[in-house]
């Protein structure tokens, strides 16, 4: 009898293969913490050496990779996904566990590829990959390559789990009785595999083109050759724009399914509204790639085309902000619960994001901000803070489901205070970098800067520090083992949905509310 570790090895239960891929994403995110504390180190004074140019590149570059796809990706679609879908549509698993377990492990050899690339010290590419710069003349290192199959199998992981969760919500949409209604966390991984099925596959023929360039004399991408290298940026940004809502609609549905729980908000404002909302910024989400390429020299009619479409997709992005304000109303019994503070937070960090997207959106601002440190700052607040604070928010509503205990308010409102601290002290002042034109990945500036530059090192260091506060929140929880009470306010749950069959618990109804 298979026993131990080799039960884990050979799961096809979605539970542990979620928990499998959230271990997976914590590791690597850390490892991406890390990078981000030893750019700042860099950075933290005009002039100085900590590190080569070579290695400042490279440490920049994997940071990017790590944390959009061996972090945010993981956890949010792999880990909460598999965990919750099937308790959400009341079924034992999804439809295709093998296919499932697959998609798990495949993020494996792709981390190793990813360690090895780390180890030969791939060129600095930046995680978009730019030719030529990552053409055999510029980045000869066999770590480039080692890096692009690492997005590869990344890939195939995301794409096995999209048509997994696609065959499942439909397979249970068709045996739902009328009246009833998916739960927002449920679309949310809906559209979400959606875009994933409609953009991986661009970027892997992007780096499979790319891949024939460096290797078998190729010139997909080399202009001498009659290649165009504003092609890849093309493909590149026709998966990159979707992965943005990628990592923050699982987000929205978690945020949406919690107003929800507590508000008990049902009604138009809110479910289809917010579901309707999703559905626009997918749609709109894939028609926009090209606002990342003002500079690149395209005609008029195209700046101007998605420059409109770009700021249009502020009209369903509103419409979430105000639903979910909306229902916050009634959320006066709770407004001293430590989830509410979170969901405070993210609202306002990923506002601040939106409203700096609005201006980006602007092909002539854009002009002038573009590879700035306000670019920089724009998607820290949009992908690192609301996506990394959704991510928080999901594991301190779902944890007393995952195991069975509470966790201690105290710290977490503490880990929150100190968490908003620290991401605006650290991202907040490079919008006035941009302003003043100060170019990202580059680590040499103006000395007028410093003190400013003293601020971001120091909101980065507590940033990372409010990371390690939340994980010993999580250890604190388990080793006193306070054992959930019986109301969300107590501790959110009364059951551990590991040792629970699903028959023996309703975790979603059709009037939105959470039965615990």
């Amino acid at each position: 009898m298979i026993s131990g570790i080799f039960s884990w090895l050979f799961t096809l239960d979605h539970k542990r293969i979620g928990l499998i891929y959230a271990f997976i994403g914590v590791w690597f995110g850390f490892v991406g913490l890390g990078l981000s504390v030893l750019i700042r180190m860099q950075m933290v004074e005009a002039y100085q050496n900590v590190f080569s140019t070579d290695s400042y590149n490279n440490i920049i570059t994997n940071h990017g990779i790590i944390m959009i796809f061996f972090f945010l990706m993981p956890v949010m679609i792999g880990g909460f996904g598999n965990y919750l879908l099937p308790l959400l549509l009341g079924i034992p698993d999804l439809n295709l566990p093998r296919i499932n377990a697959l998609s798990a492990w495949l993020l494996l050899p792709s981390g190793i590829c990813l360690i090895i690339s780390m180890l030969g010290w791939s060129s600095g590419l930046g995680w978009t990959f730019y030719p030529p710069l990552s053409s055999i003349n510029y980045s000869p290192s066999n770590g480039t390559d080692f890096l692009m199959f690492a997005l590869h199998l990344a890939g195939i992981s995301s794409i096995l789990s999209s048509i997994n969760f696609i065959c499942t919500i439909f397979t249970s949409a068709e045996s739902m009785h009328m009246g009833e209604k998916f739960s927002m966390i449920v679309w949310a991984y809906l559209f979400t595999s959606i875009l994933l099925l409609l953009s991986l596959p661009v970027l892997a023929a992007a780096i499979t083109m790319l891949l024939f360039d460096r290797n078998f004399g190729c010139a997909f991408f080399d202009p001498c050759g009659g290649g165009d290298p504003v092609l890849f940026q093309h493909m590149f940004w026709f998966f990159g724009h979707p992965e943005v809502y990628v990592l923050i609609i699982p987000g929205f549905g978690m945020i949406s399914h919690i107003c929800m729980s507590l508000s008990g908000n049902t009604e138009a404002f809110g479910y289809f509204g917010l579901v309707f909302a999703m559905y626009s910024i997918v749609g709109l989400g894939c028609i926009v790639w090209a606002h990342h390429m003002f500079t690149t020299g395209m005609d008029i009619n195209s700046n101007v085309f998605f420059s409109s479409v770009t700021m249009v997709i502020g009209i369903p992005t509103g419409i979430k902000v105000f639903s979910w304000l909306y229902m916050m109303g009634n959320f006066s019994q709770y407004s001293n619960d430590p989830i509410v503070w979170w969901i405070v937070a993210f609202i306002i960090l990923f506002t601040t994001g939106g409203v700096t997207g609005i201006i980006l959106s602007a092909s002539v601002l854009d002009t002038y901000l573009h590879d700035t440190w306000f670019v920089v700052a724009h998607f820290h607040y949009v992908f690192s803070l609301g996506s990394y604070v959704s991510v928080v928010i999901s594991v301190v509503w779902w944890w007393s489901v995952i195991s069975g205990y509470t966790l201690n308010k105290v710290l977490l409102k503490i880990h929150c205070i100190a968490s908003m601290v620290g991401f605006n002290m650290c991202f907040f002042p490079m919008h006035y970098f941009g302003w003043c034109g100060l170019p990202r990945r580059v680590c040499v500036y103006d000395p007028f800067f410093n003190q400013i530059s003293y601020l971001c090192t120091t909101g980065s260091i507590i940033s990372a520090v409010s990371g390690f506060l939340f994980m010993f929140i999580l250890w604190e929880s388990i080793t006193t083992k306070n054992v959930s009470i019986g109301n969300w306010g107590a501790g959110f749950a009364t059951v551990n949905l590991m040792n629970v069959p699903v028959a023996h618990h309703v975790l979603y109804n059709s009037n939105l509310t959470e039965s615990y």
